[in-house]
């Protein structure tokens, strides 16, 4: 017998073990296989989150301080190193106890070697501290007129706001800050005078403060006192060494602030405009334009630099002064054109002759007519006859026109009877001539009594149309295809398709139009840093230059008033050419009058300012838009208009101006895109109403009254209030009846609407010259008119 032990050895019956199953989620080795070598999201997570070792926590340290300082030498080369212009700064004071210019004069007197100094004007103040190696130089515009203080917020490095003890600010001074948050500030100080060293009143009146601030979303920024010399030291060092919140406009447009405004080369009508100034923003191409607020782009002949008239140290070596020299001149093949405007061709069958409207003859010319009047009586006698078949006529006319809305008289394509004035006889003509014996102050009062009947219509206008929006009544005595041609039915607004292309107006042949905006604003700003290295074409920034300005009218010179801030911006390529600009606004709170569609509004785009009159449209995403015949007063909107090229982010500011000259803000936002192919649409609503209701089909009339205008619009979809859905089937009768079927039963008290869209486009009203407030006070609070003057103080 053997002594091995026996192995079992299966069978031909024997069954392997079973695979294990992964259920419905992958196993380990298919995720392997699929994923190829790819790292895990968890892995990465890991990786990310672990601990750093020493080494790398330094060099991470390292490349984040490279980072940093790299920044800060660009910022410090963009502003113009260590010969960077002074610091401006905007005072403003919200205290009714203080004047700004009080204020500027504290922060003179703080140091004793300080050197402080005036223009010629007297209205921009210069401070020189040797112990901060910085210069400063503060302007105080009058807060009456906002006009002002915008130009020097566009142009400040930062903005001093002397906020009140007692935390309450009057209404006035509510609508400027609130407009200056609507526009964007600098970088803030915020100061306060004559608040306790301690005690529970300093609590209560540092909570107030706090309060006030942070309804303007400001609680976080520092608040200074404005007491002694110390806290005035405080001030100033904080103004050079804090961190500018530079606006967009002033990182990519050079400017200058004029302190000096001289003309030469005189001619009849134009003249060369010598301004001078300190340069901040970028460096200024001599070959580009510049653009003078309120008076349009213009050309530039040459560039002069002189010797900085406000040095941080005096250069006692008069041999090392190079005076005043040119270091740029124009050259005529790199120089802009002024040329804003596409001329369009008149021997391109495509375009219709832009000529052709205003030469036409017959539109200027009276239809002849014929009146029975005495033997004898001569032509210039005849006019003054009233036939009383005329009277007749033109009540008719007066009658079929009111059956209309203004909007719809003012947006006609069709040429209806124009409504004329019906002539006074007898007893009218005797309470024409009492009304010419009126005294004047009768007919002012007359005046304001119109003025206030229009804005009740306004108010009447905007509550129907939030009634019932863009309803329209079918006129009787027009034929409603005619009335309607050039309107069409969509059958979903969203979905359906519209040509961006068809049925442009002439206008569309003047304007400029880019194939790719944002390819080319990528291109604009990228040449902003190569014109650093042109010499003998630019100015670089902080340095004192003068602009000889070509082609600038005459008159410029004798209506500029010198208590204004003039401020002078070089343009970007591109940026003097017309185009379709369309703005997202949103009306502002304080606005409670109604604006209605293509009313003229002043805009503040930028650096620019002009008079237009948009189009409203709705703010949605589509390729589709509908127009708002008023200015919506909740929730964003788009307004279009026809303006020069500007490149976002741009903000805008809206006014209107009342009969007496007063502007008020009514909308604030940004600049949308350069799109002319945005198709705004302007909807009306055909209403009917039914008279014979059963279950489905419906026998609606009062929307046509001809047979021929129901088959016109039969292919259009039908539609009620409650979301019935439904078409024409056909017409009853002569007289607009019609038969029409829905896809859910109908009620008598239903109506039936029909929806018609036709393309608007803007107005060309672009006017760049808008007339100021009339200022009766100086726009600057000059620091030379207070007590302490700062050339008094250098003298002694």
């Amino acid at each position: 017998m053997s002594n091995q032990p026996e192995v079992h050895r299966p069978g031909a019956f024997k069954l392997p073990n079973k695979k294990h199953k992964t259920g419905q989620h992958r196993s380990k080795g298919q995720i392997d296989r699929e994923s190829r070598g790819k790292s895990d999201v968890k892995s990465l997570t890991a990786r990310k989150n672990r601990s750093l070792s020493r080494a790398e926590r330094r060099n991470l340290i390292k490349q984040q301080r490279s980072h940093k300082r790299s920044i800060y030498i660009e910022n410090q080369r963009a502003e113009g190193g260590k010969n960077r212009a002074p610091f401006l700064t905007t005072v403003l004071s919200f205290d009714e106890k203080w004047n700004p210019a009080r204020v500027v004069e504290l922060l003179a007197s703080a140091d004793d070697q300080a050197k402080s100094t005036l223009n010629e004007s007297g209205n921009i103040a210069y401070l020189t501290v040797p112990r901060f190696q910085s210069r400063y130089c503060f302007v105080c515009p009058n807060p009456l007129y906002t006009d002002n203080v915008l130009d020097c917020l566009k142009v400040s490095d930062t903005v001093l706001i002397l906020w009140p003890l007692d935390s309450q600010l009057s209404n006035a001074n509510e609508l400027l800050m609130s407009t200056m948050m609507a526009h964007g500030l600098p970088a803030t100080l915020h100061v306060v005078s004559g608040l306790p060293s301690n005690g529970k009143l300093r609590d209560h009146l540092r909570k107030g403060l706090g309060k006030l601030l942070e309804r303007w979303s400001m609680d976080e920024e520092k608040l200074l006192k404005l007491d002694n010399p110390q806290e005035c030291l405080q001030i100033l060092r904080f103004i050079s060494s804090m961190k500018k919140r530079r606006l967009f406009l002033q990182k990519h447009r050079p400017h200058i602030m004029v302190e000096k405004l001289e003309a030469g080369d005189v001619n009849t009508d134009i003249c060369t405009l010598k301004i001078s100034g300190y340069l901040r923003g970028p460096s200024l191409n001599v070959n580009r334009l510049i653009h003078i607020q309120g008076w349009g782009d213009f050309q530039m002949s040459m560039i002069e630099q002189h010797d900085d008239p406000h040095p941080l140290k005096d250069n006692k070596k008069s041999d090392m002064s190079e005076g005043t020299r040119i270091i740029a001149n124009v050259d005529p093949d790199k120089q802009t054109s002024l040329q804003s405007e596409v001329i369009p061709n008149t021997m391109d069958v495509d375009q219709p002759d832009p000529d052709l409207p205003f030469t036409t003859d017959d539109k200027f010319k009276m239809p002849k007519m014929t009146k029975k009047v005495p033997k004898g009586t001569s032509e210039y006698q005849a006019a003054w006859i009233v036939d009383k078949d005329d009277d007749e006529e033109n009540g008719e006319e007066e009658d079929s026109s009111e059956d209309e809305s203004d909007e719809e008289m003012e947006e006609s394509d069709t040429e209806l009877q124009p409504r004329e004035e019906v002539s006074e006889s007898g007893d009218d003509a005797d309470e024409l001539a009492s009304l010419e014996t009126m005294s004047q102050a009768e007919s002012f009062g007359n005046i304001n009594m119109e003025i206030d009947m229009e804005e009740v219509e306004k108010y009447r206008q905007e509550r129907e149309n939030e009634q019932w929006p863009d309803e329209v009544e079918t006129p009787r005595d027009v034929a409603a295809r005619i009335r309607f041609q050039k309107y069409r039915g969509l059958k979903s607004f969203r979905t359906s398709t519209w040509d961006p292309k068809e049925n442009l107006p002439i206008d569309y042949a003047r304007i400029f139009k880019f194939s790719n905006f944002n390819r080319t604003k990528k291109i604009v700003f990228s040449e902003l840093k190569e014109d650093e290295t042109k010499e003998g074409e630019v100015a670089l920034s902080g340095s004192y230059i003068t602009v000889h300005i070509l082609n600038v009218p005459t008159h410029f010179r004798e209506t500029w008033n010198p208590n204004t801030p003039l401020i002078v911006y070089g343009l970007l390529p591109h940026e003097n050419k017309m185009s379709v600009v369309n703005i997202v606004l949103k009306k502002h709170p304080t606005c409670r009058v109604p604006i209605k569609n293509k009313q003229t509004l002043i805009f503040h785009v930028g650096y620019r300012r002009f008079e237009a009159n948009p189009i409203f449209s709705q703010h949605t995403n589509g390729d589709k838009f509908k127009m708002e015949r008023f200015m919506p007063t909740e929730g964003a909107f788009c307004a279009t208009v026809y303006a020069p090229i500007i490149f976002p982010p741009c903000p805008v500011l809206v006014f209107r101006k009342d009969q007496k000259g007063r502007t008020s803000l009514v909308a604030s936002g940004a600049v949308l895109d350069l799109n002319p192919d945005r198709i705004v649409l302007k909807r009306i609503v055909l209403s009917g109403h039914p008279f014979k209701v059963n279950r489905r089909q419906a026998v609606v009339r009062y929307m046509f009254f001809n047979k021929e205008d129901i088959e016109w619009f039969k292919p259009i979809e039908l539609y009620t209030p409650r979301g019935r859905r439904g078409h024409i089937k056909e017409s009853l009768g002569t007289h607009g009846h019609m038969k029409c079927s829905f896809d859910q039963p109908l009620t008598v008290q239903d109506s039936v609407m029909m929806n018609l869209y036709k393309r608007i486009f803007p107005k060309w009203t672009y006017n760049p010259r808008v007339e100021r407030p009339k200022i009766t006070e100086s726009g600057f609070l000059s620091v030379s008119q207070t007590s302490l003057n700062a050339e008094e103080k250098m003298d002694e």
